[in-house]
């Protein structure tokens, strides 16, 4: 930890913050990104080969990035935390396109992440994985990345609030949605508002009953907006609907 400290500014913090990591926990993956509103991520560090990378950085940043649950808990201001993905992720996450058609091919099992705040960044996520041939982090994994987590953050949030971009994030805007916007490009006011909600909460991964309540409407209501959705997007599947939405994102 002595070390990343030492080299906080420099281009060898990432490696440095790696090995740190590695003296705490076992891990696979080491993957640093650095999000602002709707745009593109950067990824300012991983620890991948380059055939590795293309599956798990450069397919990710070309779009389904904006469905990521970590990309959302980035874009919620309101704190610092450590994250994982079992509980951050919604009920029908693990069914969902995004999960079928990208995480599943990254072979990671389990991921945490800690969120942090810079000046230049609307959120930097420092995450860390085990692949499926591994156990998932347990009660002790997560004790000691808690006892870790003040120093690690501080020390993260030093180096990439300095380094990456000199560029000041502004504040995500009340209720400005970049999955919806998306969205309503793609449909070019084909859907109504509360059928766009409706697609952007599928494609996240939520079930008919989680759309329910976070809309505050019937499930019954949520078939009928389901149905209405695929007959004027002339689709009939989950796939083609994340197919649709990911052509827009690569047309941007």
């Amino acid at each position: 930890m002595a070390a990343a400290v030492e080299a906080i500014g420099t281009s060898a913090f990432g490696k440095r913050l790696d090995a740190a990591l590695a003296s705490i926990i076992d891990f696979d993956i080491l993957m640093v990104f650095a999000y602002r509103g709707a745009e593109k991520p950067v990824c300012c560090y991983h620890n991948m080969d380059a055939t590795r990378a293309q599956t798990i950085v450069e397919a990710y940043i070309a779009g389904p990035y904006l469905l990521d649950p970590f990309y959302g808990a980035a874009m919620d201001t309101r704190g610092s935390a450590i994250r994982r993905l079992k509980d951050m992720a919604p009920d029908h996450f693990y069914s969902s396109e995004y999960y079928r058609r990208h995480y599943v091919l990254t072979g990671i099992r389990d991921e945490v992440g800690i969120v942090c705040r810079t000046p230049n960044w609307t959120g930097v996520v420092i995450s860390f994985t085990r692949p499926v041939t591994s156990p998932a982090f347990g009660r002790r994994d997560l004790s000691l990345i808690r006892s870790a987590e003040p120093l690690l953050r501080t020390i993260c949030e030093r180096h990439w609030g300095v380094t990456g971009s000199d560029s000041v994030a502004a504040d995500p805007i009340p209720g400005h949605d970049p999955i919806n916007d998306t969205l309503n490009r793609m449909t070019d006011g084909v859907l109504t508002p509360r059928e766009i909600e409706v697609t952007s909460l599928i494609l996240r991964g939520h079930s008919n009953a989680s759309i329910a309540t976070a809309l505050k409407i019937t499930p019954g209501t949520v078939k009928i907006h389901r149905k209405n959705i695929h007959h004027k997007l002339k689709i009939s599947s989950q796939a083609e609907l994340f197919g649709l939405f990911i052509r827009q994102l690569s047309s941007n």
